[in-house]
């Protein structure tokens, strides 16, 4: 039957894609054609039941299927996942709870594997929230995996706390607390599994982005602290080892009843706390939901273009000129909203919404769901993917990854004019962040886009003779640029990437947040020698400004040729930056040196911390345009081979 639709269709320029889906009595296929095909295709008739908009998004499932018919396509994508088996990684969800009931969910998340902030909670969902997340975190938007025919083999598996109550709200002030018993909760029960932890709560913080109880807890528990460090902080700490733990967080979103005054809504609205975290992952939510029904929708119009700001997602724009990170890191799906006939916004119809699962199997198996919290279940998401194929790497390094991977879509590059300022600049990153997540950019090299990732520890702080605590030595990293390849090349444009990820520890006094090197235990910076340097140049280049914790006397011979520059990329714990040249200049930079400034484990000499190691995770890539004939991974990935049985000082080097 389906060959016959198949040759039928191709006749009168119906082209059928590949793949299809079989209920009782149905076939399902997707079939691209204009009207006028269709009205020519006279011999498909007898084959075909019913025509319907096949485009995968929200609308078409929640409201043109029936329950029944809902539970079958649910069935046929349950039959079609399997969750690998072994340790593998898990999305531990900080919300409402989970109603693991869901077939979608079952087979990803068991009982053993669901907790409460409250130990006289239930652990069901009785909101609805944690569930849809549950949803996304597995899925990504259940409209494409829906829509496909395919195996689907989930490379992880959930975890949930409840951290709301079922009636009322926690205490304000004991968001941070709240946190570090509920990240002890599933680490007591297992302490050495790999997880993201995904938290989507938000409140309305401070309109400058100044750390809060609950954004400092954060940061402590991503720094690695336990729950008995950071309660005894002020007294002594803990010598024992660190766990880093990687926090995705939702940036908080604008309502919808003020979506009518996007975009300036979102620029006057600052990231929620507690995303003002330096070292957690702060998502925002962009869209490419754009699609409605006018037959069925009259007058309603998507408020966002494809590619843009989503209406629900905050921005860092008020933090402007300030010290504090740029927030958020990354943005992601997040759905569009609308405007009817009259102005009047609206987070409908479904079809700008993401497809997530319900708190309800038995009335409603499916939900419309959207804003910053869907996507900072999908950035999870893509974190446990990344985790489950590079097992080694550390949490720093996934959340560079995420970021390395990340790019912004033409709409967000057309905000910006063709001779951008340092101020307009700015606002991108406050808005956007570096860019929307993408999964396949992070996870893979290609030819034409090698990538390096280092993982790496050193002391960025030594005591002198006298007692003094100065700045440690500078880390010189030899970059393994296939010079032939480049120099071959010629005048031909190539950028190379470098993002640098460390967690810092926080200033457990708010006496010193008014300092730029004060809120972090340790801040780093990365260099690269310019074209026009050679290494001893670029050795006294950076040994001069090491020594300065003012960073306004640093120079940098390629500056123009960088995306942000070093003034601007130094802020928080997450550094992106983009070079752009021609492959000969590319040839001759070849070092990278990563270096500390100013920070309260150099300062607090009372408490000791001068002698602790520091570790990042630094990520390069280098990339072509895909018309150009050329492969840079091979030559790259010999050079660090032979290097590595040699024994180089860069361990944990490696290439994806």
């Amino acid at each position: 039957m389906i060959a016959a639709f198949e040759v039928e269709g191709a006749k009168v320029g119906i082209e059928t894609a590949p793949g299809y889906v079989q209920f009782p009595g149905r076939l399902v296929v997707a079939a691209y054609g204009s009207r006028a095909a269709f009205q020519k295709a006279v011999d498909l008739l007898d084959m075909v039941a019913e025509i319907r908009f096949v485009e995968p998004n929200a609308e078409f499932f929640l409201s043109e299927l029936t329950p029944a018919e809902q539970a079958d396509w649910i069935l046929d994508l349950a039959d079609r996942t399997t969750v690998v088996a072994g340790d593998v990684p898990h999305v531990c969800i900080l919300d409402t709870g989970v109603n693991s009931g869901h077939p979608l969910l079952a087979q990803a998340l068991h009982v053993q594997d669901m907790h409460t902030y409250h130990p006289d909670w239930e652990k069901h969902d009785d909101a609805g929230h944690g569930s849809e997340m549950a949803g996304v975190a597995l899925y990504g938007d259940l409209s494409v995996a829906l829509n496909s025919a395919q195996h689907i083999a989930l490379p992880h598996r959930l975890e949930s706390v409840k951290i709301l109550p079922p009636k009322g709200q926690n205490a304000p002030k004991l968001w941070g607390s709240v946190a570090i018993e509920s990240v002890g909760r599933v680490e007591v029960a297992k302490a050495d599994r790999k997880r993201v932890f995904a938290m989507m709560t938000t409140s309305v913080g401070h309109l400058e982005g100044n750390p809060s109880e609950w954004s400092a807890s954060l940061d402590q528990l991503a720094f690695g602290r336990t729950a008995l460090d950071i309660t005894t902080l002020d007294e002594e700490f803990d010598d024992g080892p660190r766990i880093p733990r990687l926090f995705v967080l939702s940036a908080g979103n604008v309502q919808w009843p003020e979506w009518s005054e996007y975009p300036d809504k979102n620029a006057q609205s600052p990231v929620q706390n507690p995303a003002q975290a330096w070292n957690a992952l702060t998502v925002g939510a962009c869209t490419n939901l754009v699609s409605i029904d006018t037959k069925k929708h009259k007058g309603v119009v998507a408020i966002a273009k494809r590619g843009q700001l989503s209406p629900s997602s905050t921005t860092s724009v008020l933090w402007k000129n300030s010290v504090w990170p740029f927030k958020p890191d990354v943005v992601a799906e997040g759905g569009n909203g609308s405007l009817d006939s009259y102005g009047l916004p609206g987070a409908w119809p479904e079809s700008l919404r993401v497809l997530s699962t319900s708190n309800n199997a038995v009335n409603e198996l499916l939900a419309a769901s959207g804003d910053t919290s869907a996507a900072a279940a999908e950035v999870a998401r893509i974190c446990a993917h990344l985790q489950a194929r590079y097992p080694n790497y550390w949490p720093e390094t996934i959340r560079a990854l995420v970021v390395h991977g990340a790019d912004y879509t033409p709409a967000m590059r057309a905000t910006l004019p063709a001779r951008a300022k340092r101020d307009e600049k700015e606002e991108l990153l406050r808005t956007f962040g570096y860019g929307m997540a993408k999964l396949e950019q992070s996870e893979y090299s290609t030819a034409h886009r090698p990538t390096l990732v280092i993982q790496h520890e050193f002391n960025p702080y030594v005591r002198g003779d006298k007692g003094s605590i100065t700045l440690g030595e500078m880390q010189l990293h030899d970059l393994p640029w296939p010079v032939d390849a480049l120099d071959a090349l010629g005048a031909a444009q190539v950028e190379m990437r470098v993002t640098l990820s460390y967690f810092v520890e926080p200033n457990p006094s708010s006496r010193g947040w008014q300092s730029k090197f004060r809120y972090q235990s340790y801040a780093l910076r990365f260099a690269v020698k310019a074209a026009t340097e050679d290494e001893d140049e670029f050795r006294r280049r950076i040994n001069k400004a090491e020594r300065l914790e003012d960073e306004a006397g640093f120079t940098d011979p390629d500056s123009g040729q960088w995306r942000f520059g070093l003034q601007m990329r130094s802020r928080g714990s997450l550094h992106s930056d983009v070079w752009t040249g021609t492959a000969a200049q590319l040839a001759s930079k070849s070092q990278l040196a990563v270096f500390a400034v100013g920070g309260w484990w150099k300062d607090w000499k009372e408490l000791k911390q001068w002698d602790e190691r520091a570790r990042y995770a630094l990520i390069i890539s280098l990339s072509v345009a895909e018309d150009i004939e050329t492969d840079l991974y091979t030559p790259i990935a010999t050079v660090i081979e032979q290097d590595l049985t040699i024994n180089i000082d860069i361990p944990g080097e490696s290439t994806i």
